[in-house]
């Protein structure tokens, strides 16, 4: 035993090129480090140039007025194709008005009109309802038809504040009191 410690205590005590080298993790660690850093400042440099340039989408009152002309007819199709029992139409016709719908709750904001923001809330769930009902394995026509009625009075709430007609043309604009600063 004598002859195995002092072996392993003259190994120890002579140098070696082994223990003269640092470890390999103290290579490493560094540009790990350096690595890092820089994938950190790269990240918040992307994010807050990303955050200035993203500007709130603004959506004007022509938007609203394009959006609801398209929005209109959409809904006449979902009517037409429930009466012609094509509840796959009527369905697809049903998910494009909400689309079209939920766009316009950006326009009602800018303008600080809360109660239309609730009116659109209140149609997009009438929306997402006939979906269900449309998504049904057998569809159930009356509750398609009162779904479709609540859906329209909706629209009628929201018509009899912010739209008007022309008494010229007969044509329907956004109302005044709409526009805020009007």
């Amino acid at each position: 035993m004598d002859g195995v410690a002092s072996s392993v205590t003259a190994r120890l005590a002579a140098p070696s090129s082994r223990l003269a080298m640092p470890p390999p993790r103290q290579k490493t660690a560094l540009p790990v480090l350096l690595l890092w850093g820089l994938i950190y400042a790269v990240v918040v440099l992307s994010v807050t140039v990303l955050a200035q340039d993203e500007t709130y989408p603004v959506f004007t009152a022509d938007q609203l007025d394009a959006t609801m002309k398209t929005l209109g007819p959409n809904i006449a199709g979902v009517r037409a194709a429930v009466r012609e029992l094509d509840y796959a139409t009527a369905k697809e016709r049903g998910i494009r008005s909400r689309e079209q719908l939920a766009t316009t709750v950006t326009f009602w904001r800018d303008q600080e009109r809360d109660d239309a923001v609730a009116m659109v809330r209140v149609v997009t769930d009438r929306l997402d309802a006939l979906d269900g009902l449309l998504s049904a394995p057998e569809v159930d026509a009356a509750r398609v038809g009162a779904a479709l009625v609540r859906i329209q009075d909706g629209c009628a709430a929201c018509h009899r504040v912010y739209r008007e007609q022309d008494s010229v043309t007969g044509a329907y604009r956004l109302g005044q009191s709409a526009v805020r600063g009007l």
